[in-house]
């Protein structure tokens, strides 16, 4: 209780007579001082309200949105020296290499399309939604998909987007080429566009009496690898439909010679 109530109980008890103009200014100042008091608790509790949330949206602000940059509408996702993965706001997922770089306006982004923009190297795992493509403008080139995983590789001087799954649609100066999944597009840096198998893809292959050297090139222009040989079997002739991947093929048309398949790297096989 404080004084001003202390006050008027005592003049209560003690039976003072008080005339009404000093009755009304002691309960005014009650009034004022409790009403004072009640104003700084609910300040206090509208900050509590308003910072507790906020303090909590900052905590977890790393979390959902990484480091990015965002100015106005325009949302900046990019790596430094280290790969980062992000979800966007559809649910693709975007894992990202380091000194990469995705750019999106979120005010267009979602609406009739889902158009970004890319640098860099990253692999994407794009939600499905047939009615939204997603498009990607990769400075020189374009990607559109409905929803995939492929590799995309920007930076490089041989640009690349590598297929797992789905159905890519790739448009480079008016041509357009579509990719299936363990198909790869490559432009490489002469200009020059390569359509490439996974070394796993199956493919068909009928020779009717072509030098065992021409089997090889075909080979490694289907599969963009490297295959060396002894250059003594190059004139044999293959003849014959095999099917299968590029370590089955090989097999195949080398089996007359007795040569066996070596990796070497992804890219490079011996044969001996």
């Amino acid at each position: 209780m404080n004084q001003f109530e202390k006050d008027w109980d005592t003049v209560k008890k003690e039976n003072r007579r008080i005339d009404e103009a000093t009755d009304d200014r002691i309960w005014q100042n009650i009034e004022r001082m409790t009403y004072g008091r009640k104003a700084k608790q609910q300040k206090v509790y509208w900050a509590a309200a308003v910072l507790i949330p906020l303090f909590g949206l900052l905590c977890l602000y790393p979390l959902f949105s990484g480091h990015h940059n965002d100015a106005g509408n325009i949302l900046v996702l990019k790596t430094g020296n280290e790969m980062k993965t992000y979800r966007l706001s559809d649910g693709s997922i975007i894992t990202m290499q380091p000194y990469s770089k995705l750019t999106m306006d979120r005010n267009h982004f979602g609406k009739k399309e889902r158009p970004v923009e890319f640098e860099g190297k990253a692999f994407f795992d794009i939600a499905k939604d047939k009615t939204r493509p997603f498009r990607i403008d990769a400075h020189g080139f374009k990607v559109q998909v409905l929803g995939t995983r492929f590799f995309l590789d920007q930076k490089s001087a041989d640009k690349s987007v590598a297929l797992k799954e789905g159905k890519v649609k790739i448009e480079r100066r008016g041509k357009i080429t579509y990719l299936l999944p363990e198909e790869t597009w490559v432009s490489d840096a002469a200009n020059r566009e390569h359509h490439y198998y996974s070394p796993s893809k199956v493919r068909t292959f009928a020779f009717n009496g072509q030098d065992y050297r021409e089997v090889i090139r075909l080979l490694e222009e289907t599969y963009d690898v490297e295959i060396q040989y002894p250059v003594q079997y190059s004139k044999e002739k293959i003849q014959g439909s095999f099917t299968g991947n590029l370590q089955d093929v090989i097999t195949i048309v080398s089996y007359p010679f007795s040569l066996t398949a070596v990796k070497i790297t992804d890219k490079q096989i011996i044969l001996k």
